[in-house]
């Protein structure tokens, strides 16, 4: 009889070995809520989100590539990717959200744009 338990208890443990977990969730629901247009300045964005992946019109237009976590709907940051000759790819991101600053480096204007499904 303790051969059967041992046999079980040695199957259940090989078992349990055997589940698997699922990867932790990247991102976050709250990742944007901060963008106000009108009010969240330059400073506070990259504070938030890191260095944009691209900066244009004298740095009043900054770019960033984010995934998207469906598990939870949150976003995240895709830090930039470079093919071997050195362009841009653009294959983890998502989405690119585009922000406006007007001269004052106060946001203007804010957009996410789906480049990938």
């Amino acid at each position: 009889m303790n051969a059967k338990k041992l046999l079980l208890l040695a199957l259940a443990l090989t078992l349990a070995g055997c589940t698997t977990t699922p990867p932790p969730l990247k991102g976050s629901p709250d990742l944007l809520r901060f963008l106000a247009d009108g009010k969240t300045t330059q400073p506070e964005a990259i504070i938030a989100l890191g260095q944009p992946s691209g900066r244009f019109e004298s740095e009043k237009i900054l770019t960033y590539r984010l995934g998207f976590e469906p598990r939870n709907g949150g976003y995240y940051i895709v830090e930039r990717e470079t093919t071997a000759n050195g362009w841009p790819t653009w294959t983890a991101a998502k989405f690119s959200l585009v922000l406006v600053f007007d001269d004052h480096d106060v946001l203007r204007h804010h957009a996410l744009v789906k480049v990938n499904e």
